[in-house]
């Protein structure tokens, strides 16, 4: 039987960095601290932290934490249904998300949700292809992810597919693509990529233009608001959520580079196989607001 405290005080030295925050966070004295997390190896009979700075958990330490996170959320439960009227003690529910949705469909699928079950939410900010990593080490309880297959002791629902499209402004379409998205401009004209994570323009280059990675040029900028003025603002052309897009389309403020030519990334619900009411109600939610806003999967093939 694993002592809690112990496992505690292990997820707590993991979210400050550091003993020396953790005992400062638990109230107790830094060797305190130490001696709970070598109680814990002890137990389990192997190392759960890398002392390092700061300090980070080890594969079976991310073991512990996940299942830590899990069996917190089902006390917090527990705990609002044998006293829903006390206040004290909200539920906290962590999200791993991309930005992307985070920038348009997301928050407004939760907020009505969340202010009636007052829970507190948690976001953890990441590309949509590795916010699974985080599920996975246990730091969310679910996540939106281009993962389809489920992880082992998740579930993996479908909420629709993200399209992005290429476009610029028009100055800066005149001034790099006059003649249109050639090789040769390609290689000139300045893109803007999220950040090192985020394949799509790789993608999008590679699948329409042939084009290798290294042959371009790209300014990184990695936040969904920014990306997109930075786009606004002719310091780049770069491929954009088209629930972000169309207004300024409309409005002539930007141009399709390549009408015609989407990518289409699905994105999936995953989530701990507990019996939670959060990650059930969250997924009603998210699925309500994407089946109206994201194409559906079935309507269109991925990355096509």
């Amino acid at each position: 039987m694993l002592d809690y405290a112990n496992l505690k005080a292990l997820a707590v030295v993991i979210s400050e960095g550091g003993f020396e925050r953790a005992a400062k966070v638990l109230c107790i004295t830094q060797s305190a601290v130490s001696q709970r997390i070598r109680q814990l190896e002890e137990k389990v009979g192997q190392s759960l932290v890398i002392r390092s700075s700061p300090v980070v958990a080890t594969p079976t330490g991310k073991r512990l934490l996940r299942h830590y996170s899990q069996v917190q959320l089902l006390e917090s439960e527990l705990r609002a249904e044998m006293d829903a009227d006390d206040p004290k003690q909200p539920t906290k529910v962590s999200i791993a998300v991309n930005a992307d949705s985070l920038a348009t469909w997301f928050l407004p699928s939760l907020a009505d949700l969340f202010s009636r079950q007052k829970w507190l939410l948690e976001l953890i900010v990441d590309d949509e292809s590795h916010t699974h990593h985080l599920l996975k080490n246990g730091e969310a309880v679910g996540c939106v992810t281009t993962t389809r297959n489920a992880m082992p002791g998740c579930s993996s629902e479908p909420l629709g597919v993200m399209q992005y499209l290429c476009v610029a402004t028009p100055e800066f379409r005149a001034r790099h693509f006059a003649q249109g998205m050639t090789q040769e401009a390609l290689r000139q004209a300045p893109a803007v990529v999220f950040s090192t994570k985020d394949k799509l323009h790789e993608q999008f280059l590679g699948q329409y233009f042939g084009m290798q990675p290294g042959q371009w040029w790209q300014h990184s900028i990695p936040s969904s608001e920014s990306f997109l003025e930075a786009i606004a603002q002719s310091l780049g052309y770069g491929l954009v959520a088209h629930l972000q897009a169309q207004p300024l389309l409309e409005q002539g403020l930007l141009v399709d580079l390549s009408p015609g030519h989407k990518m289409r990334v699905p994105l999936f619900w995953q989530h701990w196989n507990i019996k939670a009411k959060q990650t059930t109600l969250v997924y009603r939610a998210l699925a309500a607001t994407t089946g109206q806003v994201l194409q559906q999967e079935s309507d269109s093939p991925w990355l096509g």
